[in-house]
Formats: structure tokens, C-alpha cells, sequence
């Protein structure tokens, strides 16, 4: 009996350890080595794993292989390299022969503000499994951009300098900068001689709200972005992480903005609780739309953003840009911001694109104010001002709603007609009248499958939203956009992106899904 014992146990110890380790190598997430050598003064940094988990690769392949022609999971990977040889053939970059010989399993982006009003600073860091292919193959890639690179030294790391960029070649990542010092400043980090973004709390908070296993991930410091001294928040708001996974029914994106309430300003707050509701307004959006976007409580960001800035010398310059609007809106048309815009976007808002033709975009503003007496008032006075101004007016009867179109002298055409407390506008009375049309005959995008699966794939829908359908929207910007046969063949076979981003007490929760045919 006790050999019995003795031998279940070490059997049950032997299948623990081989599905432990059978999730380390399939499921583990891979480590984020180019966060290492980031300085912490980055404002944004996205990361992308070349070679992500086992795990992840097993579901990215089964979505890449619905696509016509990556069907073949042999074959998927010189596929894979052949899209990339001619998508980089296009920007002068031999992918085949400078490229895939060394380059790893990372790729990482870090972007920081410039300082005194200079250009962003950009770094560049690329994992490096061949350093000798590196060693080949770095400077001819460089050098063909047409820079000229001097040798240098810095901390006794070999270094490569020019005007347009720099970069140092270490012996398991390759780091390229838009200026020496911005080089400098991440040799230092990888050196621990300055802190790392991977040593700032900040980051590996937010990093840690996010899936672990993933392919890409996207970190944000929103205060650095604007300028505002690291600590700071904007509109309550401090910084954000996203992550990109692959899951067998498309692609998500998921990941959280911390939302802290005593930091933030009575109008931030106010803005902050609308991303709660949920939207109302894709019951106006005609079906036949191609995108959508619905965003609440606009009025109340802009007032805290302009509180921001005005108290923020480093801001001046948008302070500046926001007092000449003022002037030229009240000058030019007429219009108080403050009195006649403002309490039109002071609830949900949404715009819809149903495509672009020659005499321009067709598709709908829809705006619920959050006082729809106020609203409705404020649009009656920009209205009598651009009367007042030379404009002219003419109405129409649409399912016995009045559409009103107005000509303004030297700038276009606006139309706009309120049903039910909605103010619907748009460039032509026809797509104000397709609006009304849809909704009276139930032909929105509310009624619409394509838009209800995308968000209950997604996981969420409250809040702010973006919703395309992704076939339709490469065919309606075909006439602005055109991305090449290979890119419009595979956008063809995705279906629709969703993406809500819903406050959530102490938060804002953001959850997308790619869906793939």
C-alpha cells in the first residue's frame, strides 16, 4: 500500500510539474527589456513582442490564418515576411536582407516633449539576436536615409552620430535616438547611472493593471504629454496602459486610466461621471455608416483643459490658440463659444461618416445636450447671427420634422434640424434627412447586428465609443486613402473595430475587439 502511496504521489507531483511548466513555455509572458534602456522622462512608449508567448502565437496565428492566403500555417511565416519586404520596400528599407537577419524578438518606441518648444525626442530600441549580422547590416540600413554618421564614445559605449539621428549598437539591443543626447540619456538608463521608466513606480503600476501575456502594450503619461511637471494629472487623470491580446474571437485591447477625484476640477469630475451612461445616440445613426464616434461631456472638458493651461506658463502658446478661436468665432460669425457652442456639447456627442465623395464628407454631427431647452437656444442664436452676417436660410419638411440648411458666404453649407431633443447636423440636408429617415424606419446602427456583437465581443459598452466597420470604411475613404491592393485585400477581410472607454468609479476602463472574418 505504501509503495502505492508513494508511487500516485509522485506521479500527481510529476503532472503538477509538467503543467506548470508546460504554462511557463506556452502562456508566460515575455519580459519587457527595452523599458531597461528608456529614460523616465518618456511620455509615451509602446512596445511590441516579435516573438510573444507560445500561447499568444498559437491564437495570432489562427486569426491571421482566416485571411486568404496566410491560410497555410507552414508557409505563414515567409508570408508574413514577404508583406513586410514590400510594405518597408516602399519607405527604401530591404527588410529581407537588413532587417530580419538580426532583429529579435522587441520593438519599442519612447517619445518625450522637447524642451524650450523643441521637436518631441524620439528613441527607438530593437531587440538584437545576431549581433554580428547587426554589425553588418545597422550601418548600411542607417545610411541609407542618407545621414552621415561620425564615431563617438559615451561612457566608453561606441556610438554612431549625425544630425538627423544616433544610435549605439549594444550586444542584445540597438538603440537609435533623433539626437545625441536623447542617446545619451538611454545609455545612462541601461547603465542605472539615471532611473529607467521600468524603475518608476508610475509605470510598473500601470503596466500591472494590464494583461501579463500579451503582444503589444501601449503606456501613457498623460501630464508629460502636455507638458505638465511629472505627478501632475490632466482633467483628474494621471497616467494610462493598454495592452494588445490575442484571443480566438479577434483582438483586444484592454487596459485602465486611473481617475483620481480630488485632483481633478468640478468640471473634470462632472465629465468623468458622463462616461458612465450609455450611448443613445447610434439609434440616429443611419445603418448604411461606415464609422462612429460618441464622446460625453465635452463642455465640461474643454472648460477644465482650459483652466489647465491658462494657469500653466509652459501652455501659453495653446492658451493663445483658444483665445484667437474665441475672437475669430465671434468676429468672423458672430458666435460666443461660451454662450452658443458650449451648451450644445455639454452632454453626449457623436459623429457618424457614411463615406467621402467629390464634394466631401458625407455622414452626421448628433448632439443631445445635457439641457435640451438651453441647446435648442443656443442653436437659434447661431443661427440669427449668421443671418446677420449675410447668410442665407431655406427650410424643408422631413417625416414632419423642419430641416433648416444655411449658406454662409466664403465658408460652406451647414444643415441641422432638433427631433426629440436631438440636434442633428451635417454639411447637406440630405444626410440631415437620412437621420430622420433611418430612425423612423429603424435602419440604425442600434438595430444593427454589426454593431451589437463588436461591443459584446469587446466585454463593455458604456461610456465614449468608437465603432467602424472596417470594409466599408476603407471602401468610403478609398477617394482620400489608399492603402495599396495587398493592405485594402486583408482590411477587407477584418470586420468591425469597437472600442468603449467607460468610467468606472476610481477609473476609466477601455476594452476594443478587432474582429476578424
Amino acid at each position: 500500500m505504501r509503495r502505492a502511496v508513494v508511487a500516485i504521489t509522485s506521479l500527481l507531483v510529476a503532472l503538477g510539474a509538467a503543467v506548470v511548466i508546460s504554462y511557463l513555455l506556452l502562456f508566460s509572458a515575455v519580459a519587457d527589456r527595452a523599458a531597461q534602456a528608456t529614460p523616465a522622462d518618456t511620455a509615451a512608449y509602446l512596445n511590441v513582442y516579435l516573438q510573444p508567448s507560445v500561447g499568444q502565437q498559437m491564437n495570432l496565428f489562427a486569426l491571421i490564418g482566416r485571411l486568404r492566403g496566410f491560410g497555410d500555417a507552414a508557409a505563414l511565416e515567409g508570408k508574413i515576411d514577404e508583406v513586410a519586404q514590400r510594405l518597408l520596400g516602399q519607405a527604401g528599407i530591404d527588410y529581407v536582407n537588413d532587417v530580419h537577419p538580426w532583429l529579435g524578438a522587441q520593438l519599442a518606441v519612447s517619445v518625450a516633449p522637447g524642451e524650450g518648444g523643441d521637436a518631441p525626442q524620439i528613441l527607438l530600441l530593437a531587440a538584437v539576436k545576431d549581433p554580428a549580422a547587426a554589425r553588418a547590416a545597422v550601418p548600411r540600413l542607417l545610411a541609407s536615409g542618407g545621414a552621415s554618421f561620425t564615431p563617438d564614445t559615451y561612457r566608453g559605449q561606441a556610438t554612431m552620430t549625425s544630425s538627423q539621428a544616433s544610435y549605439a549598437l549594444l550586444s542584445d539591443l540597438l538603440l537609435v535616438a533623433t539626437t545625441p543626447e536623447r542617446l545619451h540619456a538611454a545609455l545612462d538608463a541601461e547603465a542605472n547611472r539615471e532611473p529607467s521608466l521600468a524603475d518608476l513606480p508610475a509605470f510598473r503600476a500601470a503596466m500591472s493593471a494590464v494583461a501579463a501575456d500579451h503582444l503589444a502594450s501601449a503606456y501613457l503619461d498623460l501630464p508629460r504629454t502636455v507638458g505638465i511637471a511629472a505627478g501632475g494629472h490632466v482633467g483628474g487623470y494621471g497616467t494610462a496602459a493598454l495592452a494588445l491580446t490575442a484571443d480566438p474571437d479577434g483582438l483586444h485591447v484592454a487596459g485602465s486610466v486611473p481617475f483620481t477625484a480630488d485632483a481633478a476640477s468640478d468640471e473634470a469630475r462632472a465629465a468623468h461621471a458622463l462616461g458612465a451612461r450609455s450611448s443613445t445616440l447610434a439609434a440616429w445613426v443611419p445603418r448604411t455608416s461606415s464609422a462612429e464616434a460618441v464622446v460625453f461631456g465635452l463642455a465640461q472638458s474643454f472648460a477644465d483643459l482650459e483652466a489647465t493651461i491658462a494657469h500653466d506658463s509652459a501652455l501659453a502658446p495653446a492658451a493663445d490658440a483658444l483665445n484667437q478661436l474665441r475672437a475669430i468665432a465671434a468676429l468672423g460669425l458672430g458666435v460666443n463659444v461660451d454662450r452658443d457652442v458650449l451648451p450644445l456639447v455639454d452632454g453626449e456627442v457623436a459623429v457618424a461618416l457614411e463615406g467621402v465623395g467629390p464634394e466631401g464628407p458625407h455622414g452626421q454631427v448628433l448632439l443631445r445636450p445635457g439641457d435640451p431647452a438651453a441647446g435648442e437656444a443656443a442653436l437659434d442664436r447661431i443661427r440669427t447671427a449668421l443671418v446677420d452676417r449675410g447668410s442665407t436660410v431655406t427650410t424643408q419638411q422631413v417625416q414632419g420634422s423642419t430641416v433648416t440648411a444655411i449658406t454662409v458666404p466664403l465658408i460652406g453649407h451647414l444643415a441641422y434640424a432638433v427631433v426629440d431633443d436631438v440636434v442633428l447636423l451635417a454639411l447637406d440636408p440630405a444626410d440631415v434627412a437620412a437621420a430622420i429617415d433611418a430612425r423612423a424606419a429603424g435602419q440604425t446602427l442600434a438595430d444593427d447586428e454589426r454593431y451589437a456583437s463588436a461591443f459584446e465581443r469587446a466585454g463593455a459598452h458604456a461610456g465614449n465609443e468608437i465603432w467602424a466597420d472596417l470594409p466599408t470604411l476603407t471602401d468610403a475613404l478609398a477617394g482620400i486613402i489608399d492603402p495599396g491592393t495587398e493592405v485594402r485585400d486583408i482590411l477587407h477581410q477584418i470586420g468591425e473595430l469597437a472600442m468603449s472607454a467607460s468610467a468606472v468609479d476610481d477609473r476609466l476602463e477601455i476594452k476594443t475587439v478587432l474582429t476578424v472574418k
